[in-house]
């Protein structure tokens, strides 16, 4: 991953640098004013949005919000003299550029595909122990993110469950299953 975001960081910088350079010689001091401006609100609803979502140090929240601030701020003027050379086109390159971002992509990763496959190694033994282990955990989750983490990982064992054994699987909810109870007996371990 430290090689791609390399790669990304080098070809988003060779399209905005310039277009960030291009608008200190073209923009006036008004229209840098104006998108500052606008830059306030949507920083303070940065901070709004993140108040005791995350378990940073204020002063660390801050400071990230800042520099997400400031990088929308000259991703804006960026794209502003990009629309003003390629026109409507310049919306479905920033828009891939942003797609394709580091933090995009680790987005999809956890989302859709990163987890299956390890558990894919997993026997199924193994998983009802995740499974049970995985309840125990979401009760020391301190955090909406920590608990988010749990609950999406319970799923995905959920889902492996279901491809391996769907039966079995039906069999366990239908014997009034708790969250915390061990699916192991109703299934086969064919994996």
């Amino acid at each position: 991953m430290r090689t791609y975001r390399w790669i990304w960081g080098a070809v988003a910088g060779g399209l905005f640098l310039p277009s960030l350079a291009a608008a200190v010689l073209e923009l006036s001091v008004a229209v840098w004013a104006i998108l500052a401006f606008a830059a306030v609100p949507f920083g303070l609803m940065l901070v709004v949005a993140t108040d005791g979502a995350t378990s940073e140090s204020p002063r660390a929240r801050r400071l990230r919000v800042l520099k997400l601030t400031a990088t929308g701020y000259l991703v804006t003027v960026a794209t502003i003299v990009l629309i003003g050379l390629l026109g409507s086109g310049a919306l479905v390159l920033v828009g891939l550029v942003l797609a394709t971002s580091p933090p995009a992509i680790h987005w999809y990763l956890a989302r859709f595909g990163r987890v299956r496959p390890q558990l894919a190694a997993v026997s199924t033994q193994e998983l009802c122990q995740q499974w049970s282990d995985s309840y125990e955990q979401l009760a020391r989750a301190s955090t909406s993110n920590a608990r988010l983490r749990v609950v999406m990982a319970r799923q995905h064992c959920l889902d492996e469950l279901e491809r391996r054994d769907p039966n079995g699987l039906q069999a366990w909810l239908a014997s009034s299953a708790s969250a915390g109870s061990d699916p192991h007996r109703f299934l086969t371990d064919r994996e």
